[in-house]
């Protein structure tokens, strides 16, 4: 058995990102376990504990939407906590742009997953990517605060496939393992498949 998910992988430059503004809110000493940059993904479907043998049967038939969904240009936006102010458990960064084909994409996921005997996600689909998770009280009205003025660049990028991803709990963190590529549009996946726009230029590959 594996634990394994279906995710879209973040460029370079958004995961820079990520760690700017999460040193920013470090500084209000508030009491979350914030998530090392290199393991935000915008997760579409969590499987948990799956069978090898299935999660290759499963990555097959994602395969097979994904060829009939397009790429997907997303951009950073706004900051939040779920549920809410008063009972806040996790610390997001929004997204913005194809959002509705974002959403019916991952519909699609979820119904290809029930397929395998895999529960439906009850709550609706809200695309975000979890900075951290709060684990007391302390220190919150100030990470509030600071989440109120806090504001992403407007980094912008086209996203070209979905990963079936394997997680590996480990005492120093958890280790991410691509098991499958699922290209987007039925393209061809290149060495970078996930592309960086910078505000105000044209599509370029994030440098390595």
């Amino acid at each position: 058995m594996i634990r394994a998910f279906f995710a879209i992988d973040l460029p370079a430059g958004f995961l820079e990102e990520i760690g700017r503004l999460q040193d920013k809110l470090k500084k209000t000493g508030a009491d979350v376990r914030w998530v090392r940059p290199e393991g935000v993904h915008l997760t579409l479907k969590f499987l948990g504990n799956v069978g090898e043998t299935t999660a290759a049967a499963l990555a097959a038939a994602v395969r097979e939407v994904c060829a009939a969904h397009p790429r997907l240009t997303l951009t950073l936006a706004g900051t939040g906590v779920f549920p809410d102010r008063r009972r806040p458990r996790v610390v997001w960064l929004g997204l913005q742009g194809d959002l509705d084909a974002l959403a019916r994409l991952q519909l699609d996921l979820e119904r290809a997953a029930e397929a395998f005997g895999f529960e439906p996600e009850k709550r609706a689909f809200n695309a975000h990517l979890t900075l951290g998770r709060v684990r007391s009280g302390r220190g919150m009205l100030d990470l509030l605060t600071a989440l109120d003025g806090l504001e992403p660049s407007p980094l912008s990028f086209k996203a070209a496939e979905v990963r079936l991803i394997r997680s590996d709990l480990k005492p120093s963190g958890a280790v991410y393992t691509t098991l499958e590529t699922c290209p987007l549009g039925g393209g061809q996946t290149g060495p970078e498949p996930n592309i960086l726009c910078p505000p105000g230029r044209a599509e370029v590959k994030e440098e390595s």
